[in-house]
């Protein structure tokens, strides 16, 4: 193989592995920002359910809830809806 044809075959090989790596660290990405959406939304939860939980009578009359409606909802997991 001459000289010239070696060059431009890891020229090509470059491309494919730089392509490969972007594509890959776009993926890894994707993952990262769907797992910071997930574990956002288990974080709100949590935060909601124990705010509900320390909720007087009078505050859960105002809000419509009743005193069954809150410990059905406070005793779901985070990941629970």
């Amino acid at each position: 193989m001459s000289t010239l044809k070696a060059k431009q075959f890891h020229l090509i090989e470059d491309m494919d592995i730089a392509a490969l790596t972007l594509a890959a660290v776009e993926r890894v990405e994707a993952v990262a920002v769907k797992v910071q959406t997930v574990v956002g939304t288990w974080i709100r939860r949590s935060n909601e359910r124990r705010h509900l939980a320390m909720m007087n009578e009078h505050l859960l009359n105002d809000i419509g809830l009743s005193p069954y409606e809150v410990q059905k909802e406070t005793a779901k997991f985070f990941w629970q809806q």
